[in-house]
């Protein structure tokens, strides 16, 4: 990301200012009081807005930058982010809830209402993070914010090891130590688990009471199991016998037995026609998939075909307007209207016989009812035949009356059809003849129109126009070569093809077999229904059995059955007698099942709590480990970054850099061994310590993105001449892959950029 240029139309004490940057190293100069700290709290709040604050004046930035003329502070920051260029307007009102902030996408023109933090989404940073690493003040690092080193701490080792930068160790931390104190609460007491041990002490005691009720209902649960064990054996025979009546049933689906096996074998044989390089079968869903690659490409080249008839339009628009002929005059335009609109109400006019013929009702085929009135007759004189010749006679002269008056009415009524069909065609026909003349009046009109009305800009914004229309194009051209290699990888994993027509011939294959496949499995579903929806195994275990199965006596197997039946129902009848006897009773001792159920649900539930316990015990153990790990592992890399930045700035005299947690540091000289907190070192050499930590941040948070514009003010203040011109020397290098925008109030820092090749803007 790179700011362009910004425009401040009122903020503070600046009014209609207008800066542009270049895409390195920029260096705006002013002496104090001439706005460097506005125009960079400018820059931060046209990003991010103001968060709330009290009503003290050094606290309410709102009220510190409102013009003292009264009007309201507004401007605007130009930015290429992701190779477009934006504009982002902000009109400020009280807070930000009342700000009035604009997106506009110059590449497409189109504006959109954004969020008032804005930056957050552009930048990936909120705020206290954005303050504590690309927007460096004057005086080193800002106080402690534990919320926003977490938010870089965590988007340092995400990046590192996740690819997330969104995922942070103290929100993860907090959501299991939440999670324990809801099962189990510091006193012992409150926590869901500690509520169950008690209930489950309480059902114990219950239960142990209920137990001591229940010997008088022993000896009837001991003869109802007795019973259970009975009707087991009794079913279990039935079961024998049902199997033996089963085959009975398979004897006669021998044949559908047979043939669902012969269609299974046809489908497999089918299907390895059918089989893709990946296994999967090039089934309708395969071919479904191959059509929706052909529609989109069919799609994009009828959108060329759309835009080059466009062009085309466009380009003899141009040309006329560029090389107006003779006939562009307004006698002939009024000519061509006049035309035109004859045309329109001739079209108006064949439109309504169109939908009047449309309308009309069709005619009825009533000769149906006279063909069946015939065949009644004719059905009746047969009869009739029987009794008298005469009454015979009489009913075939009917028929043959009635057949004859249909058959008329049937002539009439489709030559009545055709009538009107050959009339409707006509209409239709001259009715696209009126349209066809209607567009080619309009083309000449609207290139009259032209002709009359270009001026420049209009055939500049033509110009424009058909340039756009090439790009679309040409995108749309590679776009419809990466829906082919999508579609030729697709299709490979079938056979290798070269062209689209080649695609189609295959496809059309593939779906006549996909046809006969679907055909097979519709078949094999109806033979299996009829078959009770047994496996292809259990079908082809049938057929043996077949073969081997002696003669078997149906009738005395069914009638055993159903005496087995009859046994098995009346045992049931008993039981469900005794069961009920052992409830009543139940119901009167206490519902000992109810409680033994609840608390064993309970003591699961507990068991399950204690596990869910101690996985987040061993969760909040693992996750402390881990990210000590972690962070160590990307600790490592933000020293080496810093220690690299920190050497290069102070000319080689330090070479390790040590950041804590809270980023805190300590440095060891090159030439002298161990190392020292920033409290034993000069301004100059912390001020040095405290940019090389904010230019690593800013490198490796942007690593895997795009880079971010690096913002400074005056953090050169307290460098002497040796040091500010090593700095000036390494900023120049570094701008080369990122952006950056320092402000200064020193006279020989301005001189001494301009030797580095620094942009320099003198307020």
């Amino acid at each position: 990301m790179k700011i362009k240029s910004l425009h401040i139309a009122s903020f503070g004490g600046i009014k209609n200012l207008g800066l542009d940057f270049d895409s390195c190293f920029n260096v705006v100069y002013g002496d104090n009081e001439n706005g460097k700290t506005t125009i960079m709290n400018f820059i931060k709040m046209m990003f991010y807005g103001s968060e709330r604050s009290g009503k003290e004046f050094n606290k309410n930035i709102r009220k510190k930058y409102t013009p003292w003329d009264g009007s309201s502070m507004a401007g605007s920051i130009d930015f290429e982010n992701n190779g477009r260029n934006y504009r982002l307007e902000r009109i400020f009102g009280s807070s930000n809830s009342t700000d009035k902030v604009t997106l506009i996408d110059q590449n497409l023109g189109e504006r959109e209402t954004v969020t008032p933090d804005i930056g957050t989404k552009l930048f990936g940073l909120t705020l206290p993070a954005f303050e504590r690493s690309i927007f460096i003040g004057q005086f080193g690092y800002p106080e402690n914010n534990a919320l926003a080193e977490g938010e870089l701490q965590s988007k340092l080792s995400n990046m590192a090891f996740t690819g997330d930068e969104t995922v942070s160790y103290e929100a993860v931390k907090k959501r299991l130590e939440t999670a324990r104190y809801e099962l189990s609460s510091k006193s012992g007491k409150a926590g869901i688990y500690d509520k169950n041990l008690k209930l489950c002490f309480e059902l114990e005691k219950q239960l142990e009471e209920e137990n001591a009720q229940q010997a008088t209902i022993k000896s009837a649960k001991e003869k109802a199991e007795q019973l259970t064990a009975c009707i087991k054996s009794l079913q279990e025979k039935a079961d024998g016998l049902k199997q033996q009546i089963d085959a009975e049933n398979d004897i006669r689906n021998a044949q559908k037995l047979k043939e669902l096996l012969s269609l299974k074998s046809q489908l497999d044989a089918l299907n390895q026609t059918l089989t893709l390089d990946n296994g999967k079968i090039a089934d309708e869903m395969f071919v479904r998939k191959v059509e929706f690659c052909l529609s989109k490409i069919e799609n994009i080249e009828s959108k060329i075909v759309a835009k080059q008839n466009e062009t085309n339009v466009l380009e003899n628009n141009l040309k006329l307007a560029l090389n107006p002929t003779s006939d562009a005059t307004p006698e002939k335009k009024k000519e061509l209207e006049e035309k035109i609109q004859n045309l329109q109400k001739e079209k108006a006019s064949i439109g309504e016989r169109i939908e009047k013929l449309q309308k009309c009702e069709k005619p009825k085929a009533t000769y149906i009812i006279w063909y069946v009135l015939a065949l009644i007759l004719g059905v009746l004189s047969a009869v009739a035949f029987s009794f008298t010749n005469l009454i015979a006679y009489a009913g075939l002269g009917l028929t043959a009356l009635l057949f004859i008056s249909a058959i008329a009415l049937t002539l009439k009524a489709k030559a009545k059809v055709k009538s009107q069909n050959t009339q409707l065609l006509s209409l239709q026909l001259e009715e696209n003849r009126i349209l066809s003349l209607i567009a080619s009046e309009n083309s000449n009109l609207n290139a009259i129109n032209t002709a009359l009305g270009s001026s420049s800009a209009m055939i500049k914004n033509q110009k424009e126009i058909i340039n756009q229309n090439f790009k679309d194009i040409s995108a749309w051209q590679n776009e419809i070569k990466s829906e082919e290699e999508t579609l030729f990888t697709l299709f490979k994993c079938y056979k290798s093809v070269d062209s689209i027509a080649e695609v189609k011939h295959e496809l059309q294959g593939i779906k006549e077999t996909a046809i006969k496949q679907k055909d097979l499995k519709q078949n094999i579903n109806y033979i299996l229904r009829d078959v009770g929806n047994i496996s292809y195994t259990q079908a082809q275990e049938k057929l043996e059995n077949l073969k081997t199965d002696n003669a078997v006596d149906f009738e005395k197997v069914k009638a055993d059955y159903e005496l087995l039946l009859q046994q098995i129902t009346e045992q049931k009848t008993t039981l469900a007698t005794i069961v009920n006897e052992v409830k009543n009773l139940s119901s009167r001792t206490g519902d000992t099942e109810k409680t033994k159920t609840q608390l064993l649900a309970l003591k699961d539930n507990t068991s399950s709590q204690k596990e869910y316990l101690d996985s987040l015990d061993l969760a909040l153990s693992v996750l402390n480990d881990a990210y000590a790990e972690v962070r160590q592992s990307y600790s490592s890399v933000l020293e080496q970054k810093a220690s690299e930045i920190f050497g290069a700035i102070t000319g080689g005299n330090y070479k390790n850099m040590t950041i804590s947690k809270t980023f805190g540091i300590s440095v060891e000289k090159s030439d002298v061994f161990g190392s020292h907190e920033l409290d034993y070192l000069s301004s100059g050499t912390v001020d040095q310590a405290y940019l090389s930590l904010r230019l690593a941040l800013s490198q490796l948070i942007t690593d895997n993105e795009q880079k971010l514009p690096v913002i400074l003010d005056d953090a050169l203040a307290q460098y002497d001449d040796t040091r500010t011109k090593t700095a000036l020397g390494f900023l120049q290098k570094y701008s080369e892959n990122g952006q950056i925008i320092m402000f200064t109030c020193h006279k020989s820092l301005i001189d001494s950029a301009k030797d580095t090749g620094a942009n320099c803007i003198n307020l």
